[in-house]
């Protein structure tokens, strides 16, 4: 007969336990916070840093470890598209698509797949964005985020939320994945 542990001969302690675990494998995207923060992914192209909202983010790879082909007679902001365990993704240049500065995909840029939450609709828009750095999940306050009108031009500004006092340009995920001008057929 298999000899009981001494937790198993605690039962309250094992509910303890077993509450404590729930509570630390809860995703950042479920926890919430009054104080009105958000969870954000931070990444970098070039000089400039952006961020997203965590609950859009479904992953991050590097881009040196996958299969990803350039795609011909596509428009600049199409890096081109990534294999991700089977599936095709397009792989976005944000900085390409908002008029900045070209830059080079470095041995150190990451993919950030990133899928629009389109309730009661077909199916929500997925896509790859270029990073050129690792990203990084970090918190923000709300009060602290700053109108990005006087740092981008008219057309990019329903693509951002706001600046942080860190200037990290905070995106409109939904705004971005929602505009048609991205398909390209």
């Amino acid at each position: 007969m298999p000899e009981t542990s001494h937790i198993d001969k605690h039962p309250q302690a094992l509910m303890l336990l077993k509450k404590r675990a729930r509570e630390l494998a809860r995703s950042l995207r479920d926890q919430g916070d009054p104080a009105g923060s958000l969870n954000i992914v931070t990444f970098s192209l070039g000089k400039e840093h952006f961020g997203i909202e965590l609950k859009y983010l479904k992953e991050v790879q590097p881009l040196a470890s996958l299969n990803w082909s350039l795609v011909p007679c596509t428009p600049e902001f199409v890096v081109g598209v990534v294999n991700i365990r089977g599936r095709l993704y397009s792989v976005m240049d944000l900085a390409g698509f908002l008029g900045l500065r070209n830059r080079q995909v470095g041995k150190n840029s990451h993919v950030l797949l990133v899928n629009g939450e389109q309730k009661g609709k077909d199916a929500a828009m997925e896509l790859c964005l270029i990073s050129d750095t690792l990203p990084v999940i970090s918190r923000i306050s709300l009060e602290d985020l700053q109108d990005a009108q006087s740092t981008v031009s008219e057309d990019a500004q329903k693509y951002f939320k706001g600046v942080t006092s860190t200037m990290t340009t905070l995106l409109d995920t939904q705004a971005l994945l929602s505009d048609q001008t991205i398909i390209v057929e």
